[in-house]
């Protein structure tokens, strides 16, 4: 789609004919008259309207009056709906939609309320569990349809340069996780979350003792099934975090990707201090903004309900300091989750038909729009992505630590420029991975 369409060139085809249509024509037709972002609007009798000048990057189609109406109300929450029911479609570059978001509403205030109403009606436990249960408890072979198949991994690769394999950039995030925890064989570490074993295999062929937990059926039962065919014994217990209770003490704790889950910093911070050994460490990461909660209605509506939040590092941080553990290395990963939510996007959209064949439309749909979603996030800056290292002092802490801060890509700050503002249509070949 990169047919040259300019401002006198705007209509293809004539718009639907009835009152109540060309009311709602001639409101889009208004907000997206002055957008920088060229694309286009097919409507339902298949009449074209184009926005901007140049080469569109992209087309939504409406395929029903109920997605006219959907665009036409401008509401973000609304447009996600419709898309899932295929109301609407959307073609060409999926990066390049996610910016007219600055026209679009997403104000919801009851099912603002009820992520922070359920908790307290049914506790926090039972909310955490509804809400990854409805995410994660998906047939495995879902998830493995866009992770990478070597190391499915559900968090983001450590990238040196923008055209490694996922697999490639996931090895080095091991490695890096393994040698900063100071692992070694016979080592008994605690992994919260263990999704589908990529970390477990790597620590588990290096001699390390796993112990799992997690509160998706779901996933223990495919690790369970993974462990008998590896030979390996990994203990998996069905259990929250916050309701985790043991005499045992572990060498390591690792996080990947967890932490989002888990927005009861106090007492996430004093949990690890009680399950770690005195000069043990944490490997954490996640996804991270400024501001608390700050979700979109689509993601608590469709992938993360409850009252989960990205990662807000100062308050983290703030809640490790009513313990002994201190942060000692913390680096910026957020180029390189842009790349990894990238290629998992691309792996989704190449695996199209038989996703949906196995598992429905609208879980196929609803992931598409969450992982470009999430690239864009990353890519425009509204996301970051931290990795961290934290440990446990040998003795009594007396105040102080030494802290290493750096940023995972500093090699990949080419990545942002030529992906930014990405001025084709196309991936940049930069981010072809």
């Amino acid at each position: 789609m990169h047919r040259r369409m300019d401002t006198a060139d705007q209509e293809l085809g004539s718009a639907p004919g009835s009152v109540m249509t060309d009311f709602l024509f001639d409101r889009v037709s208004r907000v997206f008259s002055t957008t920088p972002i060229p694309f286009e609007i097919q409507w339902p009798d298949r009449a074209v309207r184009s926005f901007g000048r140049g080469a569109a990057h992209f087309r939504i189609l409406l395929r029903s009056e109920s997605g006219v109406r959907s665009l036409a109300s401008l509401d973000q929450g609304r447009f996600a709906d419709a898309y899932l029911d295929g109301d609407i479609d959307v073609e060409g570059d999926m990066l390049r939609p996610f910016q007219l978001r600055d026209h679009l509403s997403d104000i919801h205030p009851l099912a603002t309320a009820w992520r922070f109403i359920q908790p307290l009606l049914t506790g926090q436990v039972r909310t955490n569990r509804r809400a990854i249960r409805s995410h994660y408890d998906i047939d495995p072979d879902f998830f493995l349809g866009f992770l990478d198949p070597q190391t499915p991994c559900y968090t983001q690769g450590v990238y040196e340069k923008a055209d490694e394999t996922l697999e490639t950039a996931t090895l080095r995030k091991f490695a890096y996780c393994y040698e900063r925890l100071n692992l070694k064989p016979g080592d008994h570490i605690l992994e919260v979350g263990p999704g589908w074993g990529a970390w477990f295999e790597y620590a588990s062929a290096r001699g390390v003792s796993c112990t799992g937990i997690s509160i998706s059926q779901v996933s223990i039962d495919y690790l369970r099934g993974r462990a008998k065919t590896l030979g390996y014994s990994w203990n998996l217990i069905l259990s929250d975090l916050l309701c985790y209770e043991t005499e045992e003490t572990y060498d390591a704790i690792v996080i990947m990707g967890v932490i989002e889950h888990l927005p009861q910093y106090g007492q996430v911070a004093k949990k690890f201090a009680s399950l770690l050994k005195p000069g043990g460490k944490i490997f954490l990461d996640g996804s991270a903004c400024t501001k608390k909660y700050q979700l979109s209605s689509f993601m608590v509506k469709h992938i993360y309900p409850g009252n989960h939040s990205f990662l807000v590092l100062h308050e983290f941080i703030e809640a490790l300091s009513t313990t002994p553990l201190r942060v000692t290395e913390l680096f910026n990963d957020s180029a390189s989750y842009f790349l990894t939510f990238l290629q998992w996007a691309r792996n989704l959209e190449l695996n199209q038909k038989e996703l949906i064949a196995r598992f429905g439309d609208y879980s196929y749909r609803r992931f598409r729009l969450y992982l470009w979603g999430a690239a864009y996030e990353f890519m425009s800056h509204s996301l970051d992505c931290y990795r961290m290292i934290i440990q446990q002092p040998l003795g009594p802490y007396h105040g102080c630590s030494i802290l290493s801060i750096g940023r995972g890509e500093s090699d990949l700050q080419h990545v942002w420029g030529k992906v930014r503002p990405l001025e084709s249509g196309q991936i940049p070949e930069s981010a072809n991975l």
